[in-house]
Formats: structure tokens, C-alpha cells, sequence
């Protein structure tokens, strides 16, 4: 049996104008609110000035943080913490995707904690007296960090990402409007497609959990977003097809299926984002099918039944299905415009393995050999 803890308290509202509540909800939380975004395109296209227009008839006084870019930096982090402490914030609101929420986030436990938010994050003891609250309008859908209490941080003087889940950063409510999204380029919305694919791909090879039911909602969820993306991508302005993947993130990575994961490729995918400047699901196109080749021995029931589920492939024998099911993921990374290699002439296999560790373990602790043949597979 399979013992967990599962708590999922955001507030989600979905659907047409649902931004103009931000005023009102954030309001319950407190009047000084930061609100914190990527660059002035918000306002440019209109977004950023009914958020504020909204925030101020709720009653609120705000003060906008611009600047948030690709990962969350902690210099960016330590400098806003400032801002706030010197304001007397009192909430944040976090408009944009997965990094700026992640910003957000790191701010908020960070505003709480007497020492650097490098110590924070890397200290696993350490945590802060309190957190600011949260609310998120997501623009980019991929980490749903909107509605769990994880947060990855860039650390610029070693290059390196860190995770750490603080519960109290979680967001109060994030407002989820498919229209938000119509702007993200064709290459924004594969990555971030292929990351929501990869987080529930991540939990349906963590064996343990051991349940038909979340096994079942997982291939679900996989098989949607197979379906849906290459979609959207050639349908961008329909907002059916939009809402759908938009949702599909959320549910992904926020324990609506479950608990758990093994997570390998997501530890390897942050080594290649620090090293490459790749972007997260593009890293994680690369990986996926690099780890299944490899990985497919320790357990060929499993990846035959994900290969007959989620993408349709038969075969007449487990080697058979799972080289079918192989070269079928990678015609759909290629097919969503994605590439399958990284050039190996900045690093070499060995300096990318020993920057990569040992990830993973719900599924496998993956070996040295596992990630020098994992990487040789897509390091070309």
C-alpha cells in the first residue's frame, strides 16, 4: 500500500475576463500588494493595466515589480525582498508563468527568513518564520506553479538550479483565462506543452504508488496532452484547444494525480538549462526518450503498457513495442518543432555527468554508466 498526504487548497478560477478578480481576492489578504511580472508587454497589451485598475477598486495600494527573467534568479529574488520590506508588502501577486510564480514564491518565503535565500534553499533545515500570501494570473501554462508549493531558483554564482517546496508559498488562487495565452510563440508553447507532458510522465514511473486509479488519470492526462498539442500549435487562436492544455498544466503538477514521481529527468534537465541556457521542456524533449531507451530494461511491462496506452503502439514483443514506442515520441518532438540533440563541443560527456549526479530513485537511482548513456543519446 501506498501512504500519502495530499492537500490541494488553490482557489482555481477558470475561464473568460477571470483576471478582473484579482482585486477582490487578493484584497482578503491584505492593501500593499507587489505585483510582479516579466517586462511591460503586461501593460502594452492590456493585461497590466486592468490588473491594477482591478487591485485599486478593491482598495489596494500597488507596487509594481518588473524584470522577472527565464528562471528565478536569486540576486533578483534578495533585491525585491528589499522592495518589500522597505513597502510593507503585505501580498503578491504574481502575473506571468512558471518563473515569475517561482519568484514570487522565493520572495515571499525569502521576506521571512533572516539569512541570504541561497542558504534557504540549499539548507534543507532552514525555513522562514512566515510567507507572504500569493495569488497568480498565469500567461504560460507548463509548470503549474500556481498550484503547488514547489519552487526552482537560479543561483548566479554557481549557475546552478535549486528546488525546495515551502507549503505557505503555495498561491492562495490562481485565475487561469486561455485568452492570456494567445500571444506565447509557437516555440513557447511546445516547450511548455512538453514540460506538462513530462510531469506526469515523471509520477507514472514512480512504481510505487501501485494504483489503477492514478495510473488511469495519468495516461489520461499524457494522451491529452499528445493529442492537444500539436493542436494548438497549428490552431493557436482557438481558445478551446487553448483552456484545455492550459488546465491539462495545472492538474499535471499539483497532485491532482498523485503524489510521488521519480523525477531523473527533470535533475538532468536543469544541468542542461544551466549549462546550454536551454529552455526547461525543450531540455526535457531531449531527455525523455534518451531515459526510456535506457531505462526500459529495469522494467519492460511498464514502458510497454505506457507505449500501448499514451501513444497507440503495438508490437509483437516488448522490444518491438518499446523501440516503436521510442521512435513515436520522437516523431512528436519533431513534429511540435522541437530538436532531439545538443551540440557536444562546449562540454563533454563526462563534465555533464558529473554535474548531473546520480538523479532520480522512485523509479531508479540512475548510475553514472545509466547518465554517460543517457546524454550520449542526445549530446551529438
Amino acid at each position: 500500500m501506498y501512504n500519502f498526504n495530499m492537500s490541494i487548497p488553490t482557489e482555481l478560477y477558470f475561464g473568460e475576463d477571470v483576471e478582473l478578480k484579482a482585486g477582490d481576492l487578493m484584497r482578503q489578504y491584505g492593501s500593499k500588494i507587489l505585483m510582479i511580472y516579466g517586462s511591460s508587454r503586461i501593460f502594452d497589451e492590456g493585461l497590466g493595466g486592468r490588473l491594477v485598475d482591478s487591485l485599486q477598486k478593491a482598495g489596494c495600494t500597488v507596487v509594481c515589480r518588473s524584470g522577472v527573467r527565464p528562471n528565478a534568479e536569486i540576486d533578483f529574488v534578495e533585491q525585491t525582498i528589499e522592495i518589500v520590506r522597505k513597502e510593507g508588502i503585505e501580498g503578491i501577486l504574481a502575473v506571468g508563468g512558471g518563473s515569475v510564480i517561482d519568484t514570487a514564491k522565493a520572495v515571499s518565503a525569502g521576506s521571512g527568513y533572516e539569512g541570504a535565500v541561497r542558504q534557504l534553499y540549499e539548507n534543507p533545515k532552514a525555513a522562514p518564520e512566515k510567507c507572504l500570501p500569493i495569488g497568480a494570473v498565469v500567461t504560460m501554462p507548463a509548470s503549474a506553479s500556481e498550484s503547488n508549493e514547489m519552487s526552482v531558483v537560479s543561483d548566479s554564482m554557481t549557475g546552478r538550479k535549486i528546488a525546495k517546496p515551502f507549503k505557505e508559498t503555495r498561491p492562495k488562487f490562481a485565475l487561469l483565462n486561455p485568452a492570456l495565452t494567445l500571444t506565447i510563440s509557437k516555440f513557447q508553447t511546445a516547450s511548455g506543452g512538453f514540460d506538462i507532458f513530462s510531469h506526469a510522465f515523471e509520477r507514472y514511473f514512480d512504481l510505487t504508488r501501485n494504483s489503477r486509479l492514478l495510473d488511469g488519470l495519468t495516461e489520461s492526462l499524457m494522451q491529452t496532452v499528445v493529442d492537444l498539442l500539436p493542436a494548438v500549435l497549428e490552431n493557436p487562436e482557438n481558445l478551446q484547444l487553448r483552456g484545455e492544455l492550459m488546465l491539462a498544466a495545472t492538474v499535471a503538477h499539483n497532485d491532482m494525480l498523485g503524489p510521488g514521481g521519480d523525477f531523473a529527468c527533470h535533475e538532468i534537465s536543469h544541468v542542461l538549462t544551466e549549462k546550454y541556457g536551454i529552455a526547461h521542456g525543450s531540455a526535457l524533449a531531449m531527455i525523455l526518450p534518451a531515459w526510456c531507451r535506457r531505462m526500459s530494461c529495469a522494467s519492460p511491462e511498464r514502458f510497454c503498457r505506457f507505449f500501448e496506452r499514451v501513444w497507440g503502439v503495438t508490437g509483437s514483443s516488448w522490444d518491438e513495442i518499446i523501440d516503436n514506442g521510442i521512435g513515436e515520441m520522437e516523431s512528436f518532438i519533431r513534429k511540435i518543432g522541437l530538436p532531439l540533440t545538443v551540440p557536444k563541443d562546449l562540454y563533454t560527456i563526462e563534465e555533464l555527468a558529473e554535474a548531473i549526479g546520480r538523479p532520480g530513485g522512485a523509479f531508479a537511482r540512475l548510475t553514472e554508466k545509466d547518465v554517460e548513456a543517457i546524454l550520449r543519446t542526445f549530446v551529438a
